[in-house]
């Protein structure tokens, strides 16, 4: 925590703090407690909502949380601070999966460390985006247009595994895809010039979107999305989780002024339902957070290129660094004219057979 595991954090009795926790993992997810105190959840994300208490966080990679934590009025005892690695596609295994750490919360130099006595997780309330309603009231967004994704693996035997939001892996292009979307006029709203393997999705301005993500993968996900913010609105068991030694998901909605972040958990087995307007132009990158991503988990989503072409200029900085690194600046995803995606190499096809 904070790149130490010696440094006590201090504590004035009586005073209340704002603690941000921030998950700058790339594979385990985290759970965060401080015994003995109380969690109130104000932002995840960077996104206020209103204050829910909490026994402690339940963090996927690359998740933030603000809480508000009350000091005790006395300096009779010290505190721990408890930290839980995790990942379910890691066997248990004594000392390395979970890993635990622990730091002091000290509220005098000396003190005595107060006894806890240890309470197993599913007796603790944790952190979850569903139970929490944005500050700003926000209301549910209507669905203009559904994309439905599907998690799907694929383990060839002697190589690496690949995972996908449908039948292809994401893999970049031979013409960035933000050039493509500057560059191809009309054509930039035809998703094909994208490339299979860009995975792309083209959104309309203003278009309220809906994207429903399946999966019946034995593995969690944390789902990331670039630049903006999507409501989660919805998640329930899919898939048969009891015959893969899985707990499953519960069915839960969120309540009027739905909870928007960046960053969400979808558990083994179950799906999820999110939703964002499309407001402004830009590449929106969607994937897994992160070890999943470089394997193919990711799509693009190609909002309002119409706006992009209006508005924004690629600094000539950016176009020089390109050209030294041989890489196209212009065209469809082949960096060619139209639909002709000559030279580009093909996309991975998830074979599941």
């Amino acid at each position: 925590m904070n790149g130490n595991v010696t440094q006590p954090v201090v504590f004035v009795p009586g005073k209340r703090y704002r603690v941000r926790v921030v998950s700058l993992l790339t594979v385990f997810w985290l759970k965060f407690r401080i015994p003995g105190h109380t969690m109130q959840i104000i932002d995840q994300d960077g996104v206020a909502c209103n204050p829910v208490e909490v026994d402690g966080l339940d963090m996927g990679p690359g998740q933030r949380f603000s809480i508000l934590v009350t000091a005790h009025d006395t300096v009779e005892y010290n505190y721990k601070y408890n930290v839980t690695l995790y990942a379910d596609f890691f066997h248990p295994s004594p000392g390395i999966m979970p890993r635990y750490y622990s730091g002091l919360i000290e509220y005098q130099k000396n003190a005595s460390l107060q006894t806890i006595p240890a309470v197993s997780d599913d007796q603790l309330s944790w952190s979850n985006t569903l139970d929490l309603q944005a500050r700003d009231g926000m209301p549910l967004l209507p669905v203009d247009r559904q994309i439905v994704l599907t998690v799907k693996d694929y383990f060839p035997e002697l190589d690496i595994p690949y995972y996908t939001f449908g039948d292809y892996a994401y893999n970049h292009t031979l013409v960035p895809t933000l050039f493509t979307a500057l560059t191809m006029g009309d054509l930039a709203f035809n998703s094909s010039i994208y490339g299979l393997q860009s995975q792309a999705h083209v959104l309309h301005y203003g278009e309220s979107i809906e994207v429903l993500i399946y999966s019946d993968n034995i593995n969690d996900h944390s789902l990331h999305m670039h630049a903006g913010e999507y409501q989660v609105v919805e998640v329930g068991p899919y898939g048969d989780a009891a015959a893969n030694n899985r707990t499953g998901v519960a069915f839960k909605r969120s309540g009027p002024a739905p909870m928007r972040c960046d960053e969400v958990t979808i558990r083994s087995y179950s799906y999820i339902k999110l939703r964002f307007r499309v407001n402004h132009g830009a590449i929106i990158f969607f994937h897994c957070h992160m070890i999943h991503n470089f394997k193919g988990l990711a799509v693009t989503f190609i909002a309002a290129p119409d706006l992009l072409q209006k508005h924004m200029k690629v600094p000539d900085e950016v176009i020089k660094m390109c050209k030294l690194q041989n890489i196209k600046t212009s065209g469809n995803a082949a960096g060619n004219a139209g639909f002709d995606l000559t030279g580009l190499p093909p996309p991975f096809l998830v074979n599941r057979e």
